[in-house]
């Protein structure tokens, strides 16, 4: 049974990187803004909120309403949805303000929803054949996320000239509807699996419900610093492909951003299981303030390549944070109420996607230019690091 697991394994990275399509909307976004140059940036930067939003309640619909039903059903409802999604934007009318609702709709909406499901039952379905390495297997899965972004944004840039836009749209609802419904039937948690006896003590806690969790304040100051760490994040991710062309490097150059999204899952899933949960979130703290920096003194000297050096680190910063709430959450919680209690810590990303680029949005339209959003890279990078200070075990 545990030889089988990495198979398990593998099929869950799969749809991970099919998943990945949410955050190609950095790249998808350059390419709509030119079709529809009466877009301002706030207008387009909500598709993002909305898509953020809507994967939070997807998780939470998996995690309570749907979680009656075995992982396989959600994974066909989320396919159904997520190519649902993608062909209604292959549709999008020519006219500038219906086709802004109808993008609203099916990338932000249906494609939200769906990645929301079948990101909580992946999770979920895989992590428990894995107790002694709960760290690592939830960077392994999110790596694929994170590296998808960069494969689905290169193929789309091969596909658009040759396809056109709609065309591309289409191929990505067919492939994502192919590839979770084929793969659906491998994801399943095991009915019981023994504890290794290589497991560390720090993944050991009791089984706290949802209304437990919710009544300890330690989860809501990490809740906070989850927001705030994610609002960061989402200052430069939403906009990588934007920010690269303004500072005069190609757009396709902020997808580098999702290959340090990948890494950092990996990598700080790797030291959730060495380091324990505290000090990889003083690390990944560190991360955040040397993106932050970084950003500030590219934007100042005008120096394109410290500006890139910034965002990677923010790609390994925000990949890392996902991990840790993928990990941190069944270590704190426990692994019977995972589903549920790992989808309401997800809604941080709803305030999180308002905070971080609706506000980098409505500061860019009327400054021109992005040094207000990395001093606020900046700023929540200092206040993270202070809340770190008073999250404990419960």
């Amino acid at each position: 049974m545990r030889r089988n697991r990495w198979i398990k394994a593998f099929v869950g990275v799969l749809q991970m990187l099919v998943l990945s399509a949410m955050y190609a909307w950095s790249y998808f976004r350059v390419e709509l803004e030119a079709v529809y140059p009466g877009w301002s940036q706030t207008q387009v930067t909500f598709n993002f909120t909305i898509l953020m939003s809507c994967f939070c309640l997807g998780g939470l619909a998996a995690g309570s309403i749907l979680k009656r039903w075995n992982k396989s059903i959600q994974l066909i409802i989320s396919a159904i949805l997520i190519g649902g999604g993608f062909f209604g934007v292959s549709l999008l009318p020519v006219q500038s303000g219906p086709a802004l609702f109808q993008l609203y709709l099916c990338y932000g909406v249906l494609t939200g929803l769906g990645t929301g499901i079948a990101y909580n039952a992946v999770l979920s379905g895989i992590q428990p054949w894995f107790p002694e390495q709960p760290g690592l297997i939830s960077g392994v899965l999110l790596m694929g996320m994170g590296f998808g972004t960069l494969l689905l944004g290169n193929a789309a840039a091969a596909l658009i000239p040759a396809a056109g836009l709609g065309n591309t749209f289409r191929i990505f609802a067919a492939a994502s509807l192919a590839i979770l419904c084929l793969c659906a039937p491998v994801i399943k948690a095991p009915d019981a699996l023994p504890r290794s006896s290589d497991q560390p003590d720090e993944t050991s806690s009791a089984d706290l419900s949802t209304g437990q969790m919710l009544r300890r304040s330690s989860f809501w100051l990490y809740f906070i610093w989850n927001i705030l760490l994610s609002a960061a994040g989402m200052l430069v991710i939403n906009s990588a492909s934007s920010i690269t062309l303004f500072y005069g490097l190609a757009a396709v150059v902020g997808l580098l951003v999702s290959v340090c999204n990948g890494l950092g899952r990996l990598l700080i899933g790797s030291c959730m299981d060495r380091m324990g949960w505290k000090g990889t979130m003083f690390f990944n703290n560190g991360i955040l303030l040397t993106s932050g920096i970084l950003l500030c003194i590219g934007d100042q000297c005008g120096a394109a390549m410290i500006v890139l050096a910034g965002m990677l680190c923010m790609g390994i910063c925000y990949g890392g944070g996902i991990t840790i709430s993928a990990a941190l959450i069944r270590q704190l919680y426990g692994s019977k109420y995972y589903a549920s209690n790992f989808s309401v810590c997800n809604l941080c990303l709803i305030p999180a996607s308002i905070i971080g680029p609706m506000i980098s949005a409505a500061l860019q339209d009327g400054s021109g230019s992005y040094w207000s959003t990395f001093v606020m890279v900046a700023a929540l990078g200092i206040i993270t690091m202070a809340l770190n200070f008073g999250i404990r075990r419960p």
